[in-house]
């Protein structure tokens, strides 16, 4: 049952990738189906989605802050030097967001749960 369990563990933290095919919302609801389904019947996979998902709600809240700051600088003339910031800000953020989730994939394709940095903890582990 290991296996199969560390199977729908990697899923999870790569299922997040969806969001890269242009599907709105998927780095979170991809992972919460998988973590969903399984959380009931193996407690390692529900760890790891519970982990995966509050990393991407925390990703997304960091990414609509930075998206929000972006409309507020275009309306604000005088905030005008904060565009660049703002724009690498965003990519900086979308970048570590693919390598953590291919990292915790890798991770957790060896039976060993990612501590993914910067994520708020909205579901408790």
């Amino acid at each position: 049952m290991e296996k199969v369990d560390r199977v729908w563990e990697t899923g999870c933290h790569l299922s997040p990738l969806a969001l890269l095919i242009g599907v709105p919302v998927a780095n979170v609801i991809a992972p919460l189906i998988i973590w969903l389904i399984r959380k009931k019947t193996s407690p390692s996979t529900d760890m790891h989605g519970r982990a995966v998902i509050n990393f991407q709600l925390t990703m997304t809240l960091y990414f609509a802050i930075l998206f929000l700051l972006s409309i507020l600088e275009g309306k604000v003339s005088n905030l005008g030097f904060l565009s660049v910031p703002i724009g690498i800000g965003m990519r900086t953020w979308a970048y570590l967001n693919i390598f953590y989730i291919i990292r915790a994939g890798y991770e957790s394709a060896q039976g060993k749960l990612y501590p993914y940095p910067f994520s708020i903890r909205f579901i408790s582990q």
